[in-house]
Order: C-alpha cells, then structure tokens, then sequence
C-alpha cells in the first residue's frame, strides 16, 4: 500500500509531446486525468505548435499538468525534456493522439510491486480496437528476440520505465521515425522487459502521420542501423527492420547498406527463424 503521508513526489510522471493535435488532444488528457491511480503529475510538453494544440491544454483544469513550451525540434526532444523536468522515477509516455485506459496506472504499480527488480514494465495496446499483441504474465527472456517473431509490440501508451534507464539512454532527437524504437534497442541490452496481459492504452491510427517514411532516411532510425557488437537477435531484429523499409527508401537504404543487398545467407537464416518459430 502507498503510504502518501511520507511522499514528497509523484509516483507516476505522464509525458505527453505535443505538436498540432488540436482535434484529439483533449481527448488524450482525459484519459490521463481520468486515472483511478491519481497520483501522478502529468507533463506536456508543446513542440511549438502551429495549431490551437496549447490553448485547448491550457484550458484544462488540474493541479497535476505541468506545461512546457519549447521550439520546434522534434518529439525526441520534447521526450527529453518530459524526462529533464519529471519529478516521478517512474515514466509513462504517451502520444498526444492516443489514450490511456483508465486503470493503466493502478496496473503497472501493481506489477511495479510484484516485479521490484525490474525496470521495464509492458501492457497491451488496442489498435483499432484489436489488442495488438496478447502477452503471458512474466519477465520476457530476450525483448531482441520478441521483437524479431513479432511477439512483443511495445509504443509509446504501452510502457512505464525507471527514470534512471531514460535518462541513461535519452530519444535521438535527429530522428523524427522509430525514434522509441531505437531508445528501446538500447534499452533492451541492460534490461528484461515485465509483460502485463493487460490492456494499458489505445492507438488512435487516424492520427498517426508521424509514423510516416521520411524524405531522408538519416531521420529515420533505418538510416542508423548498426550491427557491429551486437548479440545474435539483436542481429536480427535489425535485419527485420531493414526488410521491411527497403520498400520505403529503396535507393538510400541500398546506398548504406549495400553489403546487405547480396547476404542470401542471412536472408536464407532470416526465413528460416520465422518458419521454426511460426
């Protein structure tokens, strides 16, 4: 039981990044504010928003908002900044176009309590009013792994992490796609990943511009894949992504990864793992 009378800070620090969501913004606040675990602070932080975005958040009432205004530089660095300016050691991210579900919060510290050496805590996520991944209670073996058979589906909405591990490893802010995807990689090495079976967040897809291919893929983290050092399915879950945004950036991903063009082997080993696996 949380004992509050021994609290100085929150428990929970939301983070919204917000840029032009001025149709759906207020929806998201809601379902943050609309929490049975209230003990949180919830910030947003504006990317410099063009739109009417910060009017509708500044017309919203509650003592938890924090409001952070900044230039223009992407949603890695308002993430950032979220994470500079968070009180809590535990941090919730979600998109200014998505939602929490109500009893999110209560869940993860329940799980946060029955799992204290972890660090990573995941739930489900509705998209489209489907739960994208169905998960098994427990620490998952290798989140690499997972992510390679498509078995873990972990955005923005579906996770709370320590503050410690955030700020250990911050968003690339010179990427504006698979920005969370990337953090997540680096986050992986050092950490298992908790898996809740329970529905955390829901993804509002009409929304979702961001999640476009760019016109230079240096802005995406498939123009930044590494695979030097790196453990056998860290290998290949960044094989897969490579795959799948070869259709995307045909000429630029070739031009930087012209070795891959012509590695039939690991194709071949590639679809080999997802037959045994299937």
């Amino acid at each position: 039981m949380l004992d509050k009378s021994k609290k100085t800070e929150p428990t929970f620090s939301v983070i919204i990044p917000l840029y032009n969501k001025e149709q759906i913004v207020e929806k998201t606040i809601r379902s943050v504010l609309q929490q049975t675990f209230t003990d949180f602070e919830l910030i947003i932080v504006d990317d410099g928003s063009t739109d009417n975005s910060l009017n509708i958040v500044k017309s919203i009432e509650d003592k938890r908002i924090i409001i952070i205004e900044q230039k223009n530089g992407g949603p890695s660095k308002a993430r950032n900044t979220g994470i500079l300016n968070a009180r809590s050691n535990w941090l919730y991210f979600i998109d200014a176009d998505d939602e929490m579900l109500s009893d999110a919060l209560d869940h993860f510290w329940n799980y946060i309590n029955k799992f204290p050496q972890h660090r990573i805590f995941c739930g489900e996520i509705i998209i489209n009013n489907k739960v994208a991944r169905k998960y098994s209670e427990g620490v998952l073996a290798n989140a690499y792994k997972a992510n390679f058979l498509g078995q873990l589906y972990q955005c923005s909405g579906s996770s709370i992490y320590h503050k410690d591990i955030c700020v250990e490893y911050p968003y690339n802010e010179k990427l504006r796609r698979y920005e969370d995807l990337e953090c997540l990689f680096n986050k992986y090495r050092n950490n298992k990943v908790v898996l809740l079976p329970i529905p955390v967040g829901k993804v509002n897809t009409d929304y979702s511009e961001a999640s476009n291919a760019r016109k230079n893929i240096r802005e995406d983290f498939a123009g930044h894949l590494n695979f030097r050092r790196k453990s056998f399915w860290e290998k290949m879950a960044l094989y897969n992504l490579y795959l799948g945004e070869r259709g995307y950036y045909e000429k630029q991903i070739n031009n930087l990864y012209p070795y891959l063009q012509y590695r039939y082997d690991i194709l071949l080993l590639y679809k080999m793992l997802k037959l045994i696996f299937k």
